[in-house]
């Protein structure tokens, strides 16, 4: 996903932290009063041990807990304790934030008034510098191929001007 925000900075702070928000869903595999096997909601037992006291919610509002991890039943199973008794029926939820590190596109500039560049946007100066500077750096990793053709022509011209400029005196 990507994030676009528009505002004025007040503060440039790399502490904050973005997080997103999931939902994740398993099934009940066995119920035994209020405590249920869920399974489906992870895939390993290291992902259960990370959660281990989350909160979980049925459908129908029963609140419960994640307890322990079940290896015998499959991979990423649970035992969890409900405030009642849930049915076979009752899909299992359970909401998270997770940390998530975005890629850094740009370096924001902090200060117009730090000598940078002087490009005025109304009259395109800043874009024809980069295009030029485009068209050489192109130039340069094609090797100069088009470039010699050129400079090829150039030079036959200025020759044939040479030699009618001595033959004439």
């Amino acid at each position: 996903f990507r994030v676009c925000l528009n505002g004025v900075i007040l503060e440039l702070d790399h502490s904050f932290e973005i997080v997103k928000k999931l939902k994740l869903t398993g099934v009940p595999a066995k119920i035994h009063k209020n405590t249920a096997f869920v399974k489906g909601m992870f895939n390993s037992a290291l992902e259960v041990a990370r959660f281990e006291g989350a909160k979980v919610r049925t459908v129908s509002g029963i609140r419960g807990q994640i307890k322990k991890s079940m290896n015998k039943d499959e991979p990423g199973s649970f035992r969890a304790t409900f405030e009642d008794k849930i049915l076979m029926s009752d899909i299992i939820s359970c909401r998270l934030w997770v940390g998530v590190k975005p890629v850094e596109f740009y370096n924001p500039v902090t200060s117009l008034l730090s000598g940078g560049a002087d490009y005025n946007s109304n009259t395109g100066q800043g874009k024809e510098e980069r295009r030029l500077m485009l068209e050489d750096a192109k130039g340069q990793a094609e090797g100069g191929a088009a470039g010699s053709e050129e400079e090829d022509e150039e030079e036959e011209h200025e020759e044939m001007d040479e030699g009618e400029e001595g033959g004439g005196m």
